[in-house]
């Protein structure tokens, strides 16, 4: 139970000192200390004493003490409306922290939260708070404190993606968009998702008693990119397979023999050329047929080296494997070509030429 001051009846000579007591407690003006901030307050001299206000005639105290005794029948019997009026008639007759302090009570009961913390502000900012105790004035700053924590903040959510829904602190919120929130002080977390658009997460903090409109923009979906499309994965070809090293050898035998055959032939062309000698000479049969046999021997023999000398050269030359058509080629030129081979007849010898065109 709270304990409240009651008045006891006195005599008229204790009322009269009961009365001055209280108009010395309550209407003394109070000295203010210098403010070292101030320069004005910083005097080298001393300051000038403070006017006192004047005091309240009989009648103002009369009225004021029964205004508070009023307010706290009031208080007592839980009417805080009633007790705040009381408080607040006696504050406004004669300015006191005790009265200041009960009618910010009373409205603190009375579940009247704004104007409470308005009551305990006032109450706090006046330079004679200290006169209601440590008790009271230790318990308005706790009530202050506690009554500013209660108070919510309203938070207004909106956006312009449709159907969107909220989240806050993970919870999902009922209703459509614009929602008007109210959410106790600190921090929030606001998560808004919609269909076709990026998750949107807001931090927010919000202050006691505040109003906030939070506009909160959405970012539509990108467009999916299309699938790459597939490349064909080019094998080169495989490298040629190294050029096969052919022996020398065969266009060095192929060159031998076409030596050997222009060796006979030449052999055989000069004998050619005695045995027509010998004919020109003596003409028998037999020088005639010598001439012509040996002249055969020797065309055959040059024809032979001839076409193995070109065959050899080639061979020697590129080894590959087409020699013997390009030796043809070279033995057996196309049209318009001049050709030009050995010649031995009956009666002459030498070299012939045949152009074929």
């Amino acid at each position: 139970m709270r304990r409240f001051t009651r008045f006891a009846p006195f005599s008229q000579l204790a009322l009269a000192a009961a009365i001055g007591a209280l108009g010395v407690t309550l209407f003394a003006a109070p000295a203010h200390a210098a403010d070292p901030a101030n320069p004005a307050t910083t005097k080298t001299s001393a300051p000038a004493p403070a006017a006192k206000a004047p005091a309240p005639d009989k009648k103002t105290k009369d009225l004021a003490r029964k205004a508070y005794g009023e307010g706290e029948k009031a208080y007592a019997a839980g009417d805080f409306s009633a007790a705040y009026t009381g408080y607040s008639k006696a504050n406004e007759l004669i300015p006191s922290a005790q009265a200041s302090y009960w009618a910010a009570k009373s409205l603190d009961q009375g579940g009247k939260t704004d104007d409470a913390i308005k009551g305990y502000e006032t109450l706090l900012a006046d330079p004679t708070a200290s006169k209601i105790g440590e008790d009271k004035l230790a318990d308005a700053h706790a009530r202050l404190s506690a009554l500013k924590a209660s108070l919510v903040g309203e938070v207004t959510v909106s956006t312009a993606a449709p159907g969107a829904v909220l989240l806050v602190d993970g919870a999902p919120q009922p209703g459509p968009l614009p929602a008007v929130l109210k959410l106790s002080p600190g921090p929030h977390k606001l998560t808004l998702s919609a269909e076709g658009y990026d998750t949107k997460e807001v931090a927010l903090q919000v202050q006691a008693g505040t109003q906030v409109q939070q506009s909160i923009e959405m970012m539509p979906h990108a467009a999916p990119l299309p699938p790459p499309v597939p490349v064909a994965e080019v094998v080169p070809p495989p490298p040629p397979p190294p050029a096969e090293k052919h022996s020398k050898v065969p266009a060095y035998v192929t060159l031998g023999i076409a030596a050997g055959g222009a060796v006979v032939g030449t052999i055989f062309g000069v004998k050619a050329l005695s045995a027509k000698s010998d004919f020109n000479d003596n003409p028998t049969t037999e020088h005639a047929d010598d001439t012509e046999r040996n002249a055969l021997i020797a065309d055959m023999a040059f024809g032979v080296a001839l076409t193995l000398g070109v065959t050899g050269i080639v061979l020697l030359t590129s080894g590959d494997d087409d020699a013997p058509a390009k030796a043809a080629k070279i033995l057996n030129p196309p049209k318009g070509s001049l050709r030009v081979l050995p010649y031995v007849g009956r009666e002459s010898g030498g070299a012939a030429a045949r152009l074929t065109f």
